[in-house]
Formats: structure tokens, sequence, C-alpha cells
């Protein structure tokens, strides 16, 4: 009875998404979201709190729901009861999304100062300290929206009996704070590589614009550009790109990208969300929404990554497993999904016919290899030092947050960081503010992408392999089903291979850079 009511929400959760999505004007639709997303944690604490009580000599006769019974055993020290999970969906939560939906609306109101793109230097750089003008002024409510939101996660947590909300979160995906700093390391120990990419974008850009140096915010000025493609350009690069995944994968994207199968909506338009996200429910087939579509490489990119959170849902689905086994950690969806994404990109460089379509590909490809590897490495850090640092003390401040993240950047960047812009960047990381400690699955999806797209390219057994996975869900502690592949979090090797990856791919990059001087439009 409640797996179907936990269906039923989810199907009510879906609706509303995409009402949502269609309209971000649409309080009811938004409030009775959040009311649907209240009651399926209260129903699903009730289930566990329930399997809870089961004797440990008993639980393996629970067949699909031991994993959840043995999981529920394990967190009864941190559970609310069903009442306080309603008290804290009402006033907890309510509070948070009140966070959000300020953060929201503020940040429609900054953006870029005019003429960031000008060619003219002096209008262009004016326009930048404009800009930074305009975030500066509200820097100081934005910090207080952000210690508020630290402070009241903290404090939910340390309820439960967790020493702070990082260690719940971290707890809640199968990781530790040992292994986050761990990671935390390696990754540090790779930044020569980071700055290398920055610099030999600063110095391409340079040499472009005629300038001696150049700021961070004018390196977009430096890439190179690329007629868009026609949807079934995208369709077809994406579909070519994916085929080390298997036929019948390959087969299931098609069916989603398929205009006429009604799944999938591409089309802009007034108060429609910008973002690109899978709509799914158990028992009815998944959909693809992309409210900022246009043609661009990357735009495709996003179609390869959303896209495969479909196709995960909807093999999870087929497979029909329970439904407490097809959601698990985010970082193991979002690797899937960026995987996808290097396939994709990668792809892009091999066809390539141009040298100057293969130098917007790879820019492309090391873009997202540096944000996902790096500039997660780089938010981690920040997050986790706001919640660590935060906790049994007074709020953050404008001063106290931008002082955690300018030295959670500083081993990374090639600028020296007075030009990095503080405040500004913090402020534009919505995660920190939509989904706290969310961007820690960043890091961990970059590692395991690169794991699998080395696999790919080494393994002939790769495809059969991974559909399996896809296909059993979450049944298992992630790092076991991880290891299945051949993947282990913990290996320092992993952090290594995604270095090398973008220091061979830079390499190559600053070779197409150097032969063309400066690359045609």
């Amino acid at each position: 009875m409640a797996d179907q009511i936990l269906i039923d929400l989810q199907r009510h959760a879906a609706y509303l998404k995409v009402q949502a999505l269609e309209n971000t004007q649409d309080q009811v639709a938004i409030d009775a979201r959040e009311t649907v997303g209240t009651d399926q944690s209260v129903l699903e604490a009730a289930v566990r709190g329930r399997l809870g009580l089961v004797p440990q000599d008993q639980i393996a006769t629970l067949g699909p729901y031991a994993l959840l019974a043995q999981e529920a055993k394990q967190e009864a020290a941190h559970d609310f009861s069903p009442d306080t999970e309603h008290y804290r969906g009402v006033v907890t939560a309510s509070f948070e999304n009140d966070i959000e939906n300020t953060y929201d609306r503020l940040s429609e109101t900054l953006g870029g100062g005019k003429d960031v793109s000008s060619t003219d230097p002096t209008v262009r750089r004016a326009a930048i300290g404009h800009w930074n003008d305009i975030y500066n002024q509200a820097a100081p409510l934005t910090a207080a929206l952000l210690g508020s939101l630290v402070d009241i996660e903290n404090r939910d947590a340390v309820a439960q009996g967790y020493e702070n909300a990082a260690d719940r979160k971290y707890q809640s995906l199968g990781l530790s704070s040992k292994l986050i700093d761990q990671t935390l390391t390696a990754v540090a120990a790779e930044a020569p590589v980071y700055r290398h990419y920055q610099q030999v974008l600063a110095e391409h850009t340079a040499r472009k614009l005629g300038l001696s140096s150049v700021f961070p915010d004018e390196l977009n000025l430096g890439y190179t550009t690329s007629p868009p493609m026609s949807f079934a350009q995208s369709r077809d690069l994406i579909l070519d790109a994916l085929r080390p995944l298997g036929k019948d994968y390959v087969s299931r994207f098609a069916a989603l990208l398929d205009t006429g199968n009604g799944r999938l909506d591409l089309s802009g338009g007034t108060h429609r969300s910008r973002t690109g996200t899978s709509i799914s429910a158990y028992d009815a087939p998944v959909a693809l929404y992309f409210g900022h579509y246009d043609g661009s490489l990357m735009g495709t990119s996003t179609l390869a990554h959303e896209g495969g959170h479909a196709i995960h849902r909807e093999l999870m689905n087929v497979s029909g497993i329970p439904v407490y086994e097809r959601t698990g950690p985010h970082y193991l969806f979002e690797g899937f999904a960026i995987f996808n994404e290097l396939l994709l990109l990668d792809h892009a460089i091999q066809i390539a016919k141009t040298p100057t379509e293969h130098e917007y590909a790879l820019e492309r490809l090391l873009w997202k290899l540096s944000a996902e590897l790096f500039m997660s490495a780089e938010e981690t850090t920040f997050e986790k030092s706001l919640y660590t640092q935060a906790n049994g003390h007074p709020l953050l401040d404008r001063d106290s947050i931008d002082t955690i993240y300018r030295k959670s950047i500083a081993p990374y960047e090639y600028w020296p960081i007075e030009e990095v812009g503080i405040s500004r960047e913090w402020m534009r990381k919505s995660l920190l503010f939509d989904d706290p400690l969310y961007l820690v699955n960043y890091l961990y999806a970059a590692v395991v992408a690169v794991a699998l797209y080395d696999r790919a390219h080494t393994d002939p057994d790769f495809a059969s392999k991974y559909e399996a996975l896809l296909r059993r869900g979450f049944d298992a502690d992630p790092q076991a089903m991880l290891a299945r592949m051949g993947i282990q979090l913990d290996d320092p090797s992993l952090v290594k291979a995604a270095a090398r990856l973008l220091q061979t791919k830079t390499d190559e990059l600053q070779r197409l850079y150097q032969a063309e001087g400066q690359p045609s439009q």
C-alpha cells in the first residue's frame, strides 16, 4: 500500500513540476509541489520507522526490502517521528523554501553589466566594474540569506544527532568527511593542471583581443564560435556518440528524442524555466524538458546529460525494481549523465572536419572537465567549510563568507584572487540556496564519469555491464555497485586519470591555438 501511495505522489509531483517549469510564476503549483514533497518525506519516514522495528534476524526474509530495513536500522538513531517530520515540513522546510524563493527573486534583479561583451576594452571593463558594484550592493542581504540557511540546516542536523549538516549529507550519500578530505587533497595536488588550462585560455584570449592580459570575465571573448545545429543534427550527434552504451540504450534515447512521441519539450517563452530536467513517474513514460535549447554544442551536451537521467529512470522502471531502489546518491545519477556529455563532446572532437570545429569541441570538453572536477572541488571545499566553521557560532556574514570562499579557491586560481570577484562568484552559485550541500555530488560525479569514460574505451563488454548497472537501480551500497565496474572512490588514481585527460586535451588545444595564431570565427 505504501509503495502505491508513493507512486501516486510521484505522479502528482511530476505533474506539478511540469506546471512550475512551464510557468515559474505559478505559485499555486510551486506550493502544491512542496506539499507533495512533504507528504512523501512523511510517508518514507513512517515506512522506515516501521521497518526499523523488524528484528535483525528477520530482515533477510523481507526480500527486496531487506536493504531498506537494514538502512533503517542503521539510521534509527537519527530518525524523527512522523509527527516531527510533518512539523519539519511545515516549519523548517517552509523557512528554507522562503530563503530559496527570496534568493531567486533577488538573483533575477542581478546580472551582467551593460556592454560586458563590448569590443571596446574600456567600455567592457567599465561594464565589468559596474557589474561588480551591483553584486557588492546585494552581497550583505545575500550573505544574510546564506548565513540563515546554514544555521537552520546545522541546527536541524544537530537535532538529529549529527555533528552538522555537512556530516548528515555526506552520510546520506554513503560518503564520509575523511573520504571527502582525501579526495579534495588529491584534486588540490593536481591544481597545476587546472591553472595551466586557465593560463592557455588567458594567453589565447589576450592575443585575440590584442591585450597584454585579460580578466576572467573576458575569457568568453576568446572562445571559438560555431553555427548552431538543427535539432536533427543534435539528435544524430547524440545517438552516434552514445553507441558505446549499446543498442538498447541508444534506441531508448532515440525514442525520447522523437518529437512525435510527445515526451520532449524544448520551447522557451515568458515565465518558462530556463533549465533542463527529466520528468518521471514510476508507472509512466519518462519525458525531457529543456527550456533554453539553442542548437549549440553545449545545448546538445545538456540534452545528452538530461536525457541520460531520463533513460536511467526508464531502465529502472522497466526492470520493475521496488520503488525504494529507484533513488540513490545524486553523484551516481550525475556521474552517469556527465559520462554521456564526455562521450558526446569527445565524439564531436573526433568527427570535426575543420580546425575551427576541432577547437570549438575541444574548448567545450575542457570546460566541462575543468568545471566538474576542479570548480566542483572549489565549491565542495567552500560549502563544507561554511557548515563546519559556522556550527555553534554566530551567523555568517558577508566578510566571513568572503574569507571562507577566498581560502577555498586560492589553491586553484591562475588569476590573482582580487581579480576573481569573490562575493559575486559565490552569490551566483544558486545550488547553495536551492539545494544545500548538493555541490559535493558534482565532485564525485566527475570522478565516476571519467572512470566510466576510460572503461568504455578499454572494456569490450562495457555496454552490457553498464546497462545492467543502470537497470538494477540502487539495490546495494553505492560503492559496492561501483566496485562491480572496477571503480573505487578512494582510489587516488581516479583523480589522476581525470587530471591526465584534462592535461592531454589542454595540450591538444594549445597546439591548435599556436598553429593558427588567432582562430577564425
